[in-house]
């Protein structure tokens, strides 16, 4: 298993960054958010049951699903639940989480580290070859390869810190280069046979491709499309150690705030991940609605597993598993303004 420094609960992220928000005047949409969502039970909606509604998947990779609720407490309540990690917390799959300071440097990945429990993981790293087994470009491949050349004569704990380092080195590659020049420094993934993941591509597809950004935030679509140039809305930069098909995985994320209408828009991308899917992008929204708030809550996430052969059936399986894994985590938020 891949280590991380552990926390006792979930850093709670400093308030500049994340909701910390203007109270704005409500302003009307041209359409009601309903609407726009296409939520077609509008009476299990009113009567405060978690609803589905359909989010668009623009290709054979992407698992797509949309949940909504009505919750009869203020926006400003769950903003701040949410900001108190409302969604994390209680998730069994997340094992660790940390924050990139905007001053911050290769140390805030000081806490990843494998142990003797982890000479399986660290073995299939000293081995790794273009494929799905774990994301990485081909030049990052290569990295590890030169590195385990030099492993045969070491020790089982110099080989264990030597791979740690290493993977280290990649993660801030990657976050370091996103934060200077956003999506475009994103290095696709190398599969077998020559083929890659444009991870930058599925994620500028997702964020042109959102209803609810186009509608609602596009502010926030803009913000996103051209991060890192500067913009009104909120940003931050996490790394989440969670468990996805059994094995931990590191994955990098950004979050981007936007207040809208006494409420806020959230996007968050997963621009890294470690292995098992390639990249996701969820848009949580919380608005006035009735005498509380509508929270909706969009994921779509790219997979290669639900491509090729049977692909139908894949889909419907992996967008319920979606499904299921969004659905504790509105519940979760629910409760926590009960």
């Amino acid at each position: 298993m891949v280590m991380f420094r552990k926390f006792r609960g979930l850093p709670r992220l400093p308030t500049w960054v994340l909701f910390v928000l203007p109270v704005l005047a409500a302003a009307a949409a041209d359409r009601p958010v309903t609407e726009v969502l296409g939520i077609a039970d509008l009476g299990g909606l009113d009567q405060g049951e978690i609803v589905s509604y359909d989010v668009r998947e623009p290709t054979d990779k992407t698992l797509a699903a949309g949940l909504a609720m009505y919750v009869e407490a203020p926006p400003e309540r769950l903003i701040a639940a949410v900001r108190n990690g409302a969604l994390l917390m209680g998730d069994s799959d997340v094992i660790a989480a940390g924050i990139f300071l905007p001053a911050g440097g290769p140390e805030a990945l000081n806490g990843f580290e494998f142990g003797p429990s982890d000479a399986e993981e660290a073995e299939a790293l000293s081995e790794v070859e273009p494929g799905s087994e774990f994301n990485f470009s081909a030049a990052e491949i290569q990295g590890f390869r030169a590195l385990a050349r030099t492993l045969a004569h070491v020790s089982e704990t110099e080989k264990l810190g030597l791979l740690s380092r290493r993977y280290r080195e990649v993660l801030w590659q990657r976050l370091d280069g996103y934060r200077r020049y956003g999506a475009d420094a994103i290095e696709p993934y190398a599969r077998s046979g020559g083929a890659t993941v444009d991870v930058a591509a599925e994620l500028r597809t997702f964020t042109e491709q959102s209803a609810v950004l186009r509608h609602y935030a596009p502010e926030l679509q803009a913000a996103l499309l051209r991060f890192p140039a500067p913009s009104e809305a909120a940003s931050t930069l996490q790394w989440v150690e969670r468990k996805v098909e059994g094995r931990p995985t590191v994955i990098l994320v950004h979050q981007m705030v936007q207040p809208k209408a006494g409420g806020a828009l959230v996007a968050v991308r997963d621009f890294y991940v470690g292995h098992s899917f390639n990249s996701s992008q969820m848009v949580l929204g919380i608005l006035p609605y009735r005498q509380g708030s509508l929270v909706f809550y969009s994921h779509c996430t790219s997979t290669d597993q639900v491509a090729g052969v049977g692909a139908g059936l894949k889909h419907a399986i992996g967008r319920e598993r979606l499904r299921a894994v969004m659905f504790g985590r509105m519940e979760r938020l629910k409760a926590s303004v009960r």
